[in-house]
């Protein structure tokens, strides 16, 4: 009997001491006491581009008859920094510390089908290329202003915007490209596929700008100590030189315009913890 109350006691201890640490994780940090919040997130990113060189590409594949389309690529993001309130406002500012990634990828496809009158059979040619950037950086929000709203005493919602400079340490740039030519006629069948695949670090394009600066713009929502966010990245450093070279679109006697360029486009999901 002794023993069955000294364990029920050893019980309700730990279930009162890891219930009082439960309970304060799921208390809303002091966000407006003008005291240092510290934040610790990480989550995947969807890295794209913008700009006009989108559009020029886009008419080359057009005139090309090529059917061609920019994807995103996933990445990873880990971010670390802190928010203070400008005394007992909710209106904060902060700075952050990321490593991530950014890049693109094209997928485009050309194909032409038909019946030979001459040879009686069938021809079938199929050409696909992708390419794809995948860099990782180094990022520093100098700056950050949000706001947070609180409601139901344990939950916030997050609106904030910012400035951020990055660096890409490491990454490749690489491109896969098939070409399939099936025949069949009188005279005999034929079934050719050649495939190939080149990989180029980010460090040997002389063309591609390591560095950019951009804005943040996020919204969150904050439940006790934890947090989803949300994030844009817009970079305002084209990627790559020579956006203003002046180019054909579909061969000599095509239309002139200028390369354009490329701009980061990133989209962040997010999960973090506030110490």
């Amino acid at each position: 009997m002794k023993k069955l109350v000294c364990f029920l006691s050893l019980l309700l201890s730990l279930t009162a001491m890891y219930g009082r640490e439960l309970g304060e994780t799921l208390e809303l940090p002091n966000f407006n006491s003008g005291k240092t919040v510290w934040i610790l997130r990480a989550g995947i990113g969807f890295n794209g581009v913008a700009g006009n060189a989108k559009e020029t590409q886009e008419a080359i594949w057009d005139k090309g008859d090529w059917n061609g389309s920019f994807k995103t690529t996933p990445g990873y993001v880990v971010s670390f920094g802190f928010n203070k309130s400008f005394g007992t406002h909710p209106l904060y500012w902060g700075m952050a510390l990321d490593l991530g990634m950014r890049g693109y990828k094209t997928n485009a496809e050309w194909v032409r089908s038909g019946t030979s009158q001459v040879s009686g059979g069938h021809d079938y040619h199929k050409k696909t290329i992708q390419e794809t950037l995948s860099s990782y950086n180094v990022q520093f929000s100098p700056i950050t202003i949000g706001y947070k709203y609180t409601f139901l005493q344990r939950m916030a919602a997050d609106v904030h915007i910012g400035a951020y400079a990055n660096y890409d340490f490491a990454g490749n740039y690489k491109t896969h490209t098939t070409d399939h030519i099936v025949s069949t006629s009188k005279y005999g069948n034929r079934n050719d596929f050649k495939e190939d695949e080149d990989k180029v670090k980010i460090g040997d394009i002389d063309v591609m700008r390591k560095y950019d600066v951009g804005i943040n713009v996020g919204v969150g929502y904050w439940f006790g100590r934890f947090n989803i966010d949300l994030t844009w990245q817009r970079g305002f450093i084209p990627i790559y030189e020579g956006g203003d070279e002046i180019i054909s679109i579909g061969g000599k006697k095509g239309d002139k315009r200028e390369q354009g360029n490329y701009f980061s486009n990133n989209f962040q999901l997010r999960l973090g913890y506030a110490f």
